[in-house]
């Protein structure tokens, strides 16, 4: 890096990246901040518990008077007002809510709160973005075919010119360049960069064009069919291609490769196994490295050369034919999809602010087997939250019939009542150890993940 940094224009670009930040602005600090965010946010369940509280407590109190001058027996009244406090009802939902995010939060899951949770247990449609979700995000440049000037020569104006791009492509370009040790002395001047296309910019009086097919069209850039035959080789064996071209004519083809995360065609088998009807794969690459990756990993339908907007109306669009999606990506150009879904998850390990804070639900270790026990904690908290809820006003129930017909009394009454609320708060411990012997295997890659530096949430 020393090379690069060496030449003072480009120290703003890439000065970015490498500051470390302190207090506030650190990842522990924006963990817990998220936790803490997380368990105030309150579930729809919640909500209406504590609405329905507000009527309830008033009805009681009206139905205790009521006891009371039908029955002129002070200690029955009391014993009545007691064993129909609500307290237990209302705690069902919040105490499983708060031992979920836990469980989630040491699972290097962050859910950002309770309505996330009950709509994260209803998803039947799972949507990915392929580079840096289903994909490793770590690209790498394959190869490099040069027409009409030397490879190394094409490379070094290449990067020259995504040195202010901040697309993992670009990125990618300029870390080859830098791995040959090419000097980047020139700057680019009248840069346009569009999103899920490329990259325009002039290089010591040369217009550059860098990016896909279209990109090359917008720019009357013409495409032989020996370029395109090669570029369509590469990208039959799973690489994406970038064309450059000065002026009008294409100089080169660029091929970069990023490889399948391990643990992704048996996530998506898992995600299925646990109720997930459809996946789907959205990405603004090739149609034939996206159909590549489909095939590999067992996904659904593909959609391939979407731009950011194209993603976004993709998701409504399923969200139309009646489905609860959930979008995982990790790049800023996946953003506006995250928020379009029913629950918008993020890749921790290597996802930009954009979408981490966009999203519902932060992979802190970017591992898509953290999505499996996602979705099966929230399944698992909803569940707990209904038993809670069943059980809170059984005993109520049965408390009152038991106080009515004089069968239990004010201590009786008192200590059943407090038991049910500790019964509760156990249940929804049980939350806490869900599916434990999992956790184990991702905590010390969350805690490395979640060093300052390496996420920014």
């Amino acid at each position: 890096m020393t090379r690069y940094l060496a030449e003072p224009w480009l120290i703003m670009d890439t000065s970015r990246s490498s500051l470390k930040k302190v207090g506030e602005d650190t990842a522990f600090a924006k963990i817990i901040e998220l936790v803490e965010e997380a368990q105030e946010s309150k579930a729809k369940t919640q909500k209406f518990l504590e609405k329905f509280a507000s009527f309830y407590t008033p009805a009681i109190l009206a139905l205790s008077v009521i006891v009371f001058l039908f029955t002129r027996n002070i200690e029955l009244t009391l014993t009545f007002l007691v064993v129909a406090c609500p307290g237990a009802l209302v705690i069902s939902a919040p105490v499983s809510i708060v031992a979920g995010i836990g469980n989630g939060a040491k699972s290097g899951v962050l859910i950002k709160g309770g309505e996330t949770m009950e709509h994260l247990s209803k998803i039947n449609a799972v949507v990915f973005d392929k580079t840096g979700t289903l994909t490793k995000g770590r690209p790498e440049v394959t190869a490099i075919k040069a027409y009409r000037m030397e490879e190394e020569l094409l490379l070094t104006r290449l990067a020259e010119a995504e040195v202010v791009s901040e697309h993992h492509l670009g990125r990618t370009i300029v870390q080859e360049a830098l791995n040959r040790g090419l000097s980047l002395v020139r700057q680019p001047s009248d840069v346009e960069i569009a999103k899920g296309n490329g990259i325009k910019a002039v290089i010591e009086g040369e217009t550059w064009a860098i990016g896909n097919r279209k990109w090359m069209g917008i720019h009357s850039v013409r495409i032989t069919d020996e370029v395109d035959a090669y570029a369509i080789e590469q990208e039959k064996q799973g690489n994406t291609a970038i064309f450059a071209a000065a002026g009008t004519d294409i100089m080169g083809v660029i091929s970069i490769a990023d490889q399948v995360r391990a643990e992704a065609r048996e996530s998506i088998r898992r995600l299925k196994d646990n109720g997930v009807k459809q996946i789907y794969m959205l990405t603004g690459d090739n149609r034939h490295t996206a159909e590549k990756v489909a095939k590999q990993l067992g996904i659904d339908q593909v959609f391939s050369e979407l731009l950011p907007a194209d993603k976004v109306a993709k998701i409504k669009e399923l969200k139309a034919l009646g489905h609860k999606v959930a979008m995982v990506g990790d790049g800023i150009n996946d953003a506006p999809a995250i928020a379009a879904a029913d629950v918008g998850l993020a890749m921790g390990g290597t996802g930009t602010d954009a979408a981490m804070e966009t999203a519902d639900v932060v992979l802190m270790a970017g591992k898509l087997d953290q999505l499996v026990h996602a979705c099966k904690l929230s399944k698992a908290t909803v569940r707990n939250m209904k038993q809670n809820m069943f059980f809170a006003v059984s005993v109520v129930m049965i408390l009152l019939a038991g106080v009515l017909t004089e069968h239990i009394f004010l201590a009786s009454g008192m200590f059943i009542h407090e038991l049910s609320v500790l019964l509760i708060i156990v249940n929804a411990i049980r939350l806490v150890g869900y599916n434990r012997h999992q956790r184990g295997d991702h905590r010390h890659e969350s805690m490395r993940s979640a060093r300052p530096g390496r996420i920014k949430c």
